[in-house]
């Protein structure tokens, strides 16, 4: 099959980028409004740890089950078709977030969500990919990602204030001032799609003849020398087990210094808000700098980093300590995550990039279905729970160590198997 060739000229590829990485942003500030709030309000219906992994996981697989196939209609329709509609379901759906009066309806919920996370994600950063040269690769992604956890990080911020001023300026219930952060996201979700429809342009023609490639085929793509395909199975084993150990701890932290500290929903937003936004302003930097020493060394670096942060949280009883290590362990990772995204890119064949790359998103979410109710169920089974031994080792500790562990063994496995198909030395 012949390799499209980008149409954008440099000035549209560099818009191309901006307003994807603002999209990401909107989106991320509409999760970011609510996310903190679930693991609280399914306590207050009842709930518990397995019931956070869940909500998490609900999200997480269906967004495993359908990143390929949307990955698959973009290469066939149009990457901003695609996005688009992901931005508008978005909308929908935080509207109907305001109508389940249960847990598990808040799951059903979620599981849509994931849904259009498939349409979005994986599309706009199969199109960044598109807009991208090679040597610049590293700061694009990087930009991407530190668009997505400046808002993650600003809406945690946000959603309280919005929340304070339906209550306490507007006199609505509690029930309803709830809602009134949903109704903001759904806002954004919209202005997100008018930009996406009005600035954001394909960088490559659509496959004129339609493909459909079974799993096994995106695993065993024909044409790829044996080398390249080596590193590419290699990738989707880290995606996956990384995504487990990331999720497996991820839905549990807010549980954690509830449990540990005795710290209200509100103080717990803003401390890991303050960790994300350390970790979100050196996003781009160090995509920047990965162009330039290698993707795999940067990706190395903050993965060891990121994961020992993550063994060493529970160990620590003193509140500050925690705050440095969510820090590190957050900073880590976005050293960590664009390099890798670029060396996945760099190792993805062209002509196939929107399906690889919505598989690699799908084994990533594949293993967080696993690892958030196991993380879950961990916590339930083994939380306050004291083992006798000399250190004091508690519960709930277990899903951290089982999360540090895994995650140090797939940075490993990347580090002594994996190879950059290329070496570039400058990313002007």
């Amino acid at each position: 099959m012949p390799v499209s060739k980008c149409l954008l000229g440099e000035e549209a590829a560099r818009r191309n980028v901006n307003y994807l990485a603002s999209l990401d942003f909107i989106i991320s500030l509409g999760f970011g409004l609510i996310l903190p709030l679930f693991p609280v309000y399914i306590d207050l219906l009842g709930g518990g740890g397995l019931e956070v992994g869940i909500l998490f996981s609900s999200f997480v697989f269906t967004r495993a089950l359908l990143a390929t196939p949307f990955g698959n209609l973009s290469d066939r329709l149009g990457r901003k078709n695609i996005i688009l509609a992901g931005s508008i379901l978005y909308a929908v759906l935080a509207i109907l977030f305001t109508v389940p009066d249960t847990w598990f309806g808040l799951i059903f919920v979620r599981a849509f969500q994931g849904v259009a996370s498939a349409m979005v994600w994986p599309v706009s950063e199969a199109l960044v990919i598109d807009s991208t040269p090679e040597n610049k690769r590293g700061a694009s992604m990087g930009k991407i990602v530190m668009a997505s956890n400046l808002g993650f990080v600003i809406g945690p911020f946000v959603g309280g204030a919005l929340f304070m001023f339906a209550s306490q300026t507007l006199g609505y219930s509690d029930q309803d001032s709830y809602k009134f952060p949903f109704y903001f996201t759904a806002a954004l979700a919209l202005a997100g799609s008018v930009m996406t429809w009005l600035y954001v342009t394909d960088a490559k023609h659509p496959e004129k003849i339609r493909t459909r490639l079974s799993l096994r085929e995106l695993l065993n793509p024909s044409g790829v020398e044996p080398e390249r395909l080596r590193y590419l199975k290699i990738l989707y084993l880290n995606a996956s087990i990384e995504g487990f150990s990331f999720a497996s701890i991820g839905p549990l932290m807010v549980l954690f210094l509830m449990f540990r500290f005795d710290l209200d929903a509100g103080t717990i937003s803003i401390l890991i808000g303050i960790s994300m936004g350390l970790g979100a302003l050196i996003a781009f930097p160090s995509g920047r700098y990965a162009d330039r020493v290698g993707k795999k060394l940067m990706f190395v670096v903050g993965g060891y980093v990121a994961f020992v942060a993550i063994i060493f949280i529970p160990f620590s009883y003193t509140l500050p300590v925690v705050i440095v290590l969510l820090a590190a362990r957050s900073m880590a990772f976005q050293v960590s995550s664009p390099a890798l995204r670029a060396l996945q890119a760099d190792i993805v064949p062209e002509n196939l990039r929107g399906r690889l790359i919505g598989l690699l998103e799908s084994m990533t979410n594949m293993g967080s279905v696993v690892g958030a109710p196991l993380g879950g169920f961990l916590w339930d089974c083994f939380q306050g729970r004291d083992f006798g031994l000399p250190y004091p080792l508690d519960g709930t500790m277990v899903p951290f160590l089982l999360s540090g562990v895994m995650g140090i063994a797939t940075v490993m496995m990347v580090h002594l198997t994996v190879k950059e198909r290329t070496k570039t030395k400058t990313a002007p």
